[in-house]
C-alpha cells in the first residue's frame, strides 16, 4: 500500500478511488544554490464536455517538463488558462515503467477521460504507478513545500495532468460558451545530488455523504438508488462503489445508510507521524469541516477547524506547532452540510432535486480532510 495512505489504515481500493479528490501536498523550498524551473503545457487545446447530460469532465493529459537531471521538486505551480471552469487539477508523476502506456492513451496530446484516477496500471492502482505530485483547487496558487522537504523526479519523467472541468459555471459566465483550455504546469527543482530533503506525505481522511432532499422538495432523483444510478452515468461506474465503501469503512450501513446533514468518520493511525499542515475539501453544500485528534479524551486536539467553509478558499492551514500522531491514535473528520443551498445557489438551483452522495461531480459532495505529514520512527 502506498505510504501516504498506510498511516490511517485506508484500504487499498478506497485509497485508490479517493486519490483523485485529494488535495495537495503543499510545500516550501529549502534554499538551494542551484534551482531550475521546468515548464510543461498541454500539447493541444481541449474543449471540455460533460457526458450523459452531466456538467463535469475529468480529463487527463500527458505533459513533458523535459527534466534534464535527477532532481527534487520544491515548488509546483498550476497555471489554469480557464480558471473559472476548473473544480480542481491534480498532477501525477509518470516514470519509465508507465510512460509508454501513458503516451499511447494520450493519443498525441488529445488526452483521455479519467474519472477516479489516471487509469494507468489498473483502475484500483493507478495512483501507485503514477505517484501524486501536487494538486490545485480554488484559493491556492503555488504549491510550495515546507522547508526541508521535496518530491523526487528523475531525468525523463513526465507528468499526467488531471483536470476536473466544472461546466456548471458556463451558463453564468463567458456568454454560455465553453472555451478550449491549454493549461500549464511549472515545477521548481534542485539537483538531487547533494540535496538533503525529506519527503512530505499526505493522509486522506474521508467520510461518506448522505444528504436527503430537504423537507418539501420532491423529485425522481430524491430516491437514493436512482440518484446513484444517475451519478454513475454522469461520472463513472465506480462512483456507487465509492459511496458503499466509505459507509462500510466508517461503520455505517452500506446499503441503507441513515441520511444526515453531518458526516463523520474515525480513522486509526497505524504509523507514527508528524502533522505539518491540514487542508479541507467539500463541494458547494459544505458549511464546516473539522479534523480532531483523539476526540473525547484528555489528549484531544483540533488539527483543522473551518467553521465557515468556503469552496473558493481551500487553502491549507500550516500548524503553528507540528502535532505528533502515534500508532493507535484516532483522527476524526466531521463535516456539516446545508442541502437547501442546492435550491439557492445560482449554479445549482436549476438542476433537478436529488439525494446527494459522495461523488466526483461539482453538484455531488465530499467530506475530505488532508494531512501533510512526515513519517517518524
Amino acid at each position: 500500500m502506498n505510504p501516504r495512505f498506510r498511516a490511517l489504515g485506508i484500504p487499498l481500493f478506497v485509497s485508490a478511488l479517493l486519490v483523485s479528490f485529494g488535495l495537495p501536498l503543499v510545500a516550501s523550498a529549502q534554499a538551494a544554490s542551484t534551482t531550475t524551473v521546468y515548464s510543461a503545457q498541454m500539447t493541444k487545446p481541449y474543449l471540455p464536455q460533460g457526458q450523459n447530460g452531466g456538467t463535469d469532465d475529468y480529463r487527463c493529459f500527458l505533459i513533458n517538463p523535459k527534466v534534464t537531471q535527477d532532481s527534487l521538486i520544491t515548488q509546483v505551480e498550476f497555471q489554469p488558462q480557464q480558471r473559472f471552469m476548473m473544480h480542481h487539477a491534480i498532477m501525477f508523476l509518470v516514470g519509465k515503467k508507465n510512460l509508454a502506456e501513458a503516451k499511447q492513451i494520450d493519443n498525441n496530446g488529445t488526452g483521455w477521460p479519467c474519472f477516479g484516477g489516471t487509469g494507468l496500471g489498473s483502475s484500483f492502482s493507478s495512483f501507485l504507478t503514477s505517484p501524486w505530485l501536487s494538486s490545485w483547487a480554488p484559493g491556492r496558487d503555488k504549491d510550495i513545500m515546507p522547508a526541508g522537504y521535496g518530491t523526487p523526479i528523475a531525468k525523463g519523467d513526465q507528468i499526467v495532468l488531471q483536470v476536473h472541468y466544472n461546466l456548471l459555471m458556463i451558463k453564468m459566465v463567458n456568454g454560455g460558451v465553453v472555451p478550449k483550455d491549454q493549461s500549464k504546469v511549472l515545477i521548481t527543482t534542485t539537483p538531487a545530488k547533494g540535496a538533503h530533503l525529506s519527503t512530505l506525505y499526505s493522509d486522506l481522511i474521508a467520510a461518506p455523504v448522505e444528504l436527503a432532499c430537504p423537507a418539501g422538495v420532491i423529485g425522481d432523483l430524491c430516491d437514493r438508488g436512482k440518484s446513484l444510478i444517475d451519478l454513475a452515468q454522469r461520472t463513472s461506474q465506480s462512483s456507487s462503489m465509492e459511496s458503499m465503501g466509505l459507509n462500510l469503512i466508517c461503520g455505517k450501513n452500506p446499503i441503507k445508510p441513515v441520511p444526515s446533514t453531518t458526516s463523520t468518520c474515525d480513522h486509526k493511525v497505524t504509523q507514527n507521524e508528524l502533522v505539518i499542515k491540514a487542508t479541507p475539501h467539500m463541494h458547494k453544500l459544505g458549511t464546516s469541516l473539522q479534523l480532531i485528534l483523539n476526540p473525547g479524551t484528555p489528549g484531544e486536539k483540533i488539527l483543522l477547524d473551518r467553521p465557515h467553509y468556503n469552496f473558493d478558499d481551500q487553502s491549507p492551514t500550516v500548524l503553528k506547532t507540528p502535532v505528533a500522531l502515534k500508532v493507535g491514535d484516532t483522527v476524526r473528520v466531521v463535516c456539516t452540510f446545508d442541502p437547501t443551498l442546492r435550491q439557492k445557489l445560482p449554479e445549482l438551483k436549476k438542476l433537478p432535486p436529488r439525494y446527494v452522495t459522495w461523488g466526483e461531480g461539482s453538484s455531488d459532495e465530499m467530506c475530505l480532510g488532508v494531512l501533510g505529514v512526515a513519517h517518524q520512527a
